[in-house]
């Protein structure tokens, strides 16, 4: 059965080929305007094709065979997609095989035997003289004025049949023209129509940088935004030596801040990955890297944990410190050091500005997190009491003590340690590696 359905595929194939370059010619454009003007012309070939000389002299079927003919030389200005030049061409040629076919050369004098019938009915032919006699009276014959209107005919037919050629040859150029237009306005109103839609992206990616993807779209509805949000995370990362590298003298110090800004770019490629969705990047202040969680709140109604998203800024937080440490190993003779201050709490959010647009959060959580990052120890990360115990649940900690921190008297804090080895956060180690940070980040 298999063997023979083979031939039959290999046939249908070979047939679908066959009628592709078939169809493939056909649209050529000298193969199209043959075919299209072969179209176009069978409503003049089939009047042409009933013509006989009778129509020539019998009033009713002139009448009748005229009228076919304007008609379907008048054809020739529909709205095909043929060129011009070939609809009026095909019309002038038909409409002076009408002409040759109307004149003396195929029927020769349409009225001569009628002429011939009123002379031999009006006069009496008697004797051997008979031809003479109808001679000389067809030659001295008068017509009447409607015999003399019959052989204005002819006149008549070309003068409308030119007059019918030149309005098809002057709407056929008309409608070409208003098809070309129509189709220039088309390409362009669609190369316009693109480059409207990148720029909208374009404004649409930067404002997007500015801004976190929720308040743009906020934005767009209204002219302003603010929101509270309730337990929000909010970390503060520095480079606290970074005033050491910069060297001002060197180049204006331009070599120094490309290199902050290879490190701050892998920290946005960081926050790119799906895993840190509801983290969102705040600013930089100079060498300092703001970010906030759950400020989002189509992605925090999401999560299964209440407090996911701090766990999550928690995660980020460990692989900014692996990034500075990677970075550092393509750095000569230098150790960039980060210091990381974390916290949770309610925050006001909102866009202040209508022209230069910026993105901030306040509130007393995120000065205790400014002060857990100015207060924090070297290559840590500073925690207050009550975001130990809302992380304990995945983390371990030290307790640092009793320090003073400005605006707030004297507060307990803690350093993380690292992960806990029961937690899910292994769990997950286990199968995704950038979970787990080096051994140095937590210490």
């Amino acid at each position: 059965m298999a063997g023979m359905q083979l031939p039959v595929m290999y046939y249908s194939r070979e047939k679908k080929s066959f009628l592709n370059k078939i169809y493939s010619w056909c649209r050529g454009w000298i193969p199209s305007h043959c075919l299209g003007s072969l179209f176009l012309a069978l409503p003049i070939l089939g009047t042409l094709s009933n013509f006989n000389c009778d129509v020539t002299s019998e009033k009713g079927k002139r009448e009748l065979y005229l009228q076919l003919v304007f008609i379907s030389l008048t054809h020739f200005s529909n709205l095909s997609a043929l060129n011009y030049v070939v609809k009026s061409s095909l019309a002038t040629v038909f409409a002076v095989l009408v002409m040759i076919s109307y004149s003396s050369l195929i029927c020769g004098d349409p009225y001569a035997h009628q002429m011939a019938l009123s002379v031999i009915d009006s006069n009496v032919i008697e004797g051997g003289d008979n031809m003479t006699i109808v001679q000389e009276d067809i030659e001295n014959y008068v017509l009447t004025p409607e015999e003399d209107r019959s052989n204005r005919l002819y006149s008549e037919v070309i003068v409308c049949i030119f007059t019918l050629i030149l309005l098809v040859w002057l709407m056929n150029r008309e409608f070409e023209i208003s098809y070309r237009l129509s189709y220039h306005c088309s390409k362009l109103s669609q190369r316009d129509r693109r480059k409207i839609q990148t720029l909208k992206n374009q404004a649409d990616w930067l404002l997007h940088n500015i801004i976190p993807r929720h308040v743009a779209e906020s934005l767009k509805r209204s002219a302003s935004y603010s929101e509270n949000h309730r337990e929000v995370g909010i970390i503060f990362a520095s480079i606290v030596n970074f005033n050491e590298l910069y060297d001002e003298s060197y180049l204006g110090g331009k070599e120094y801040l490309r290199v902050l800004n290879e490190l701050i770019s892998d920290f946005d490629e960081i926050l790119s990955k799906t895993e840190y969705s509801n983290v969102e990047k705040i600013k930089t202040i100079g060498s300092t890297f703001m970010a906030a969680s759950g400020m989002n709140p189509s992605i925090r109604q999401g999560n299964t944990h209440k407090y996911a998203h701090i766990h999550e800024l928690t995660e980020f937080a460990l692989e900014l410190q692996r990034s500075v440490y990677e970075f550092n190993q393509s750095l000569i003779e230098f150790d960039l050091v980060l210091r990381v201050g974390l916290n949770f709490g309610d925050v006001t959010a909102g866009v202040i500005g209508t022209t230069k647009l910026f993105y901030d959060i306040w509130g007393d959580s995120v000065n205790i997190a400014s002060r857990m990052d100015s207060t924090g120890v070297q290559g840590r990360i500073q925690v207050p009491e009550r975001c130990m115990h809302v992380l304990s649940e995945w983390y371990t900690f030290e307790m640092r003590g009793s320090i003073f921190v400005k605006g707030k008297d004297h507060m307990t804090t803690f350093l993380l340690i690292g992960r806990k080895p029961d937690s899910f956060v292994n769990a997950v180690s286990s199968i995704v590696p950038q979970y787990a940070a080096p051994n140095n980040c937590s210490n």
